[in-house]
């Protein structure tokens, strides 16, 4: 690697002298053999100036201020050569002057326009590895920081440099705050601007990103489920309006196969596959992780795909109708409260709800829960491993059998 040579030197200009017989100082910037000079602010009597050594000669306070201001002068081309660095643009000696002097010119990131530039590019790769469920959700942090800066600044943008640590510490405190939102979801937001600011350091938009240094911790949450009780109530409900059956179907479905919300969304029959003993299967890559879920049909599952074999969805290709999310999990709180049942059902409750109370409840091995799920690690399906009343009850039933000791009258 090529060393950089960077240096500065000082000389007066005995040409242009004044009328009190002083003469300006030229400042010049050497940087790997290029050279750039510009007049600096102090003059000096060319009696003084020590040429050998650059500086004023004595102790009078002219002399000492002098070289104090050259010193300073020094630091500052310094500064300017550090500071071009950081910001990505071209080290030249014309332009650490440029820059020591003010007058360098340079496009200035804001904040929304790095934002804006990330979602740009993720949007071109929506299904070249990323989902349009990522990018809406950086729609949504985006949303919530023009909330924040209108609130705080009173803008609609502000230079990328502005966002310090303050901002992040006073944008977390206004996703709490002033908009009500959960730890998780906070950290969630958080993240999605880290990423953001991530790019911009790596790029030279800024010399530090904030959040590199910040621990976000992601709470253990209870994640609800449908007892046997609740999911066999739902399972005999019937619905004579048609928009609460096909919900309550789509999310029966769910609850027997463990497929995620989207997953069953773009179910076809490609997905499906019979085996050598007539069992149908569905073989299916998850579009949040890409992973393989690997799951036999349960005949309650079997049973709403067949009350389906001749909707009009079959001709899009799908196998069941399904609304957007927003409009399922609203529809689903209808659907409880018909019910009876006092848990908020969502679209993750099934999934939820097949992990817990369809497979691990009735002794499935979790390294099979784990494949049916499609999850990366075992420990993700731990998660689920709930020690639920009737488990409890009926290994203290067999217990019970076991021990033989007498009780007394």
């Amino acid at each position: 690697m090529k060393k950089t040579t960077f240096k500065v030197t000082y000389f007066i200009r005995k040409d242009k002298s004044y009328t009190n017989g002083e003469v300006p100082i030229t400042i010049r910037i050497t940087l790997n053999g290029e050279r750039v000079e510009f007049i600096g602010k102090h003059n000096v009597d060319p009696t003084l100036w020590n040429q050998a050594t650059n500086r004023a000669m004595g102790k009078s306070a002219a002399a000492k201020s002098l070289n104090t201001y050259l010193d300073h002068v020094y630091i500052k081309l310094c500064d300017s050569m550090r500071d071009l660095e950081e910001r990505g643009i071209e080290v030249t000696a014309a332009n650490i002057k440029d820059n020591y002097l003010g007058i360098i010119s340079y496009k200035q990131v804001t904040l929304f326009s790095a934002y804006d530039e990330h979602n740009d590019k993720m949007k071109a790769l929506i299904g070249k590895g990323y989902t349009y469920a990522t990018l809406e959700r950086h729609y949504t942090t985006r949303n919530h920081l023009l909330d924040f800066i209108r609130t705080k600044y009173n803008k609609d943008d502000i230079p990328l440099e502005r966002v310090d640590n303050v901002f992040v510490t006073d944008f977390e405190f206004f996703l709490r705050s002033e908009k009500n939102i959960g730890n998780n979801t906070t950290v969630k937001y958080l993240r999605n601007l880290g990423k953001v600011l991530r790019i911009a350091f790596e790029a030279g938009h800024i010399k530090k990103n904030p959040l590199s240094s910040v621990r976000l911790h992601i709470e253990d949450i209870d994640r609800p489920f449908l007892d046997e009780r609740e999911l066999q109530t739902l399972f005999n409900k019937t619905f004579t309006v048609q928009r609460l059956e096909q919900i309550k179907d789509a999310f029966l479905f769910c609850c027997f196969t463990g497929l995620a919300f989207i997953d069953a969304k773009n179910l076809t029959q490609e997905h499906l596959y019979t085996t050598s003993l007539g069992k149908v299967w569905i073989k299916m890559q998850r579009q949040k992780t890409k992973k393989w879920s690997h799951i036999p049909l349960l005949p309650q599952a079997k049973a709403i795909l067949d009350k389906y074999d001749k909707h009009l969805i079959r001709k899009q290709g799908f196998l069941l109708p399904f609304p957007t999310n927003q409009k399922m999990n609203a529809y689903l709180k209808e659907i409880a409260e018909l019910c009876g049942i006092t848990k908020n059902l969502t679209t993750h409750c099934a999934r939820h709800t097949f992990a817990t109370t369809v497979t691990l409840a009735n002794h499935v091995s979790m390294e099979s829960v784990s494949k049916m799920l499609g999850h990366s690690s075992i420990l993700m399906t731990k998660i689920y491993a709930r020690i639920l009343d009737s488990s409890v009850e009926r290994e203290m039933n067999e217990l019970e059998n076991i021990l033989k000791f007498d009780v007394d009258d």
